[in-house]
């Protein structure tokens, strides 16, 4: 990946790429256990979780609901200090937690600004989906 990388020499470094590593394995066994519970606590009849990650640099947020609403936000790149190994290091690194979503929505006419965003956003996720994405195991 690009992104997060030591600032230092803007190169691929094992450590930061492990605790990106580290960072996204939290994202998706919070995501597979919130599901989960959903199931446990009665609120939905069935769970079924599938995570799939790709080896590129997370640039955006993207969410889907329901194929007819999106809501997308871009992660800026900032220069931050950062924990690795125990030691302070300066990481290119994405931001995300604040971003402002833009939201976007199907509406009756085909050819609305929304409903566009909408169908080009559902064709690249079905894409990276089905070609560099690779299942996670929790």
């Amino acid at each position: 990946m690009a992104l997060p990388t030591r600032a230092e020499t803007q190169s691929d470094d094992p450590a930061v790429r492990e605790r990106a590593e580290r960072i996204t394995r939290r994202a998706a066994n919070g995501i597979i256990d919130q599901v989960a519970e959903l199931g446990d606590l009665g609120l939905i009849r069935s769970t079924t979780v599938e995570v799939r990650l790709h080896r590129a640099s997370p640039l955006f947020k993207l969410y889907i609901l329901n194929g007819e609403e999106v809501f997308y936000g871009f992660y800026p790149v900032v220069e931050r200090t950062v924990s690795v190994k125990g030691e302070p290091m300066a990481i290119y690194d994405l931001m995300g937690k604040d971003v402002p979503l833009f939201h976007y929505a199907v509406t009756d006419d085909d050819a609305s600004h929304g409903t566009q965003f909408v169908e080009a956003s559902k064709q690249w996720f079905d894409s990276v989906w089905s070609t560099i994405a690779y299942r996670y195991e929790a």
